[in-house]
């Protein structure tokens, strides 16, 4: 894995990486909108060439608002979504958001406590939609 851009926004830092994965990691107290997805969205378009996955290295405590949650669930190359939290007081949370973006658009997206585990699910959600087209 090598990252191919690295991004430093107001609100986050975004690593483009050549293995079709965006890393994110959210700023402490941001409350993500759907302005912030579409610039992360565009970002994403610049950097990846086709299906990609979505690493939130969910180190800080954030939000995201139900028009960002939508921009997520309708984003079409994005084919699953893995969130790493580090602290199992935060997972009720994670739970719920993922669950409204799971049913606005059947994408898959898990919950892990490591990286390598959360790396490992999205290597094989990619295969699969390569497998499928």
């Amino acid at each position: 894995m090598t990252i191919v851009k690295e991004y430093i926004l107001d609100y986050c830092i975004v690593q483009c990486r050549d293995d079709n994965i965006v890393l994110l990691e959210i700023n402490d107290g941001i409350d993500v909108n759907a302005a912030m997805v579409a610039e992360l969205t565009q970002l994403a378009n610049e950097n990846m060439d086709g299906p990609f996955g979505l690493l939130s290295n969910r180190i800080n405590s954030y939000s995201l608002s139900f028009e960002a949650m939508k921009a997520l669930a309708y984003y079409e190359n994005l084919v699953a979504v893995a969130i790493i939290t580090p602290s199992v007081k935060s997972h009720p949370l994670v739970e719920a958001q993922n669950a409204l973006i799971s049913t606005l658009s059947n994408k898959p997206i898990e919950i892990f406590m490591e990286m390598d585990p959360a790396l490992n699910w999205l290597y094989a959600r990619l295969r699969k939609t390569a497998d499928d087209t």
